[in-house]
């Protein structure tokens, strides 16, 4: 009986670090995705800026 108490505390132990970890990656993921959200909005407003100087700045020699 005392093994299958150690295992199941093993578990437990495991199951605690495992919600911890997934907490953090949670986390990080919504910070990125704030980061991602305000770059794309920065994108965007330089594009518009871009297109206001006038449409042959908007296109590169290349293309």
């Amino acid at each position: 009986m005392d093994e299958l108490k150690e295992r199941i505390i093993e578990l437990e132990i495991r199951y605690a670090h495992q919600n911890s970890v997934v907490e953090e990656l949670n986390a990080e993921l919504t910070l990125a995705n704030a980061r991602i959200g305000r770059l794309e909005r920065q994108v965007t407003g330089m594009h518009e800026m871009l297109g206001s100087l006038g449409p042959e700045l908007t296109q590169s020699p290349d293309e």
